[in-house]
């Protein structure tokens, strides 16, 4: 199987020059997409990360290393997600396979950002929204942004740089905020008082409509699960009231975008959510987004999926 292997790593890897044109961190492979099922391999730079899914992949593991070192890779973590995973915190095994500094900084569409490969699941910025963080930014001069589950500010980032009047992270993990201060430095980006707010995306919004704080436009990223202060959120059970009460603080001519990774969620599900929120506001557009273009077989596999929408009222 090891020549087959190369061949589609290479395969993969070709299929994916466009995207250099405008960035260095990039899903190589993904899975199903690439005829290279329970593999997904993320490029950060020079750094490179593998999520596991079949313990096949550990038997071919000096072929991985060998493509990894072939582009030049001066770090390689793999994160064993099957069943023989030794466990931690997070739920998966961590090897590095080849040694060095975890953190290195990425860039897309001329903005940059931090990314720390050897912390949890996630690196700090997810290529999968890539696409739409360019397309929500081009819409942000001159406008309000309230980020909700801003995570480490991406969406923020990209929207200030293409000039939001104002803007508001909000997150419930000081952790992933300090990260987002972090992405603001890279980018030379002075953030303003209250920019970074550590808050429940939930009560921020009842306080928000409570002063008739209103914003241009809303960004909705939230997990698909979460637990805080002995709270559960779910996207499931919570998406639909979320919405509701991100469209109250809405301005008329406002917009919102929403998204989810959660694997059961439709796009029918997430449109009659905004409907149902807008209480008679009239829709003008309602765009279905999804994962970018590396990240082929999207919605076929439970570890590759994107249900969004972008709503002009």
């Amino acid at each position: 199987m090891t020549d087959q292997t190369t061949t589609l790593l290479q395969k993969a890897y070709q299929q994916r020059e466009p995207l250099r044109a405008y960035t260095n961190a990039i899903r190589l492979v993904n899975g199903y997409g690439d005829d290279l099922d329970g593999l997904v391999l993320e490029q950060h730079a020079s750094h490179f990360v593998a999520q596991i899914f079949e313990p096949r992949w550990l038997e071919e593991k000096t072929v991985l290393i060998d493509f990894v070192r072939s582009l030049g890779g001066v770090y390689f973590v793999v994160k064993d997600r099957t069943q023989s995973a030794t466990p931690r915190p997070e739920g998966i095994g961590f090897d590095v396979w080849i040694d060095g500094v975890s953190s290195t900084v990425v860039e897309e569409h001329g903005v940059k950002f931090q990314v720390e490969l050897n912390d949890t699941l996630n690196t700090g910025l997810f290529l999968d929204m890539r696409a739409n963080r360019h397309k929500v930014a081009g819409m942000a001069q001159g406008r309000k942004v309230l980020n909700l589950f801003s995570y480490t500010c991406a969406f923020g980032v990209h929207c200030r740089k293409q000039g939001a009047s104002a803007l508001v992270n909000v997150d419930v993990s000081r952790k992933v905020l300090d990260r987002g201060r972090v992405n603001y430095e890279l980018n030379g980006l002075v953030p303003e008082k209250n920019e970074f707010i550590r808050a429940d995306a939930v009560e921020y919004l009842e306080r928000a409509i409570k002063k008739e704080n209103f914003f241009d436009m809303i960004i909705l990223d939230p997990p698909s699960f979460a637990r805080y202060d002995g709270r559960i959120f779910s996207v499931k059970n919570d998406l639909p009231r979320v919405i509701e009460m991100a469209v109250k603080v809405l301005e008329p001519k406002g917009v919102l975008f929403a998204a989810t990774n959660h694997s059961e969620m439709l796009y029918s599900n997430l449109q009659n959510m905004v409907k149902g929120a807008s209480r008679g506001r009239q829709i003008k557009k309602m765009q279905p987004l999804g994962q970018d273009v590396d990240f082929p077989g999207t919605g076929f596999m439970a570890e590759s999926c994107l249900t969004a929408v972008l709503v002009e009222f």
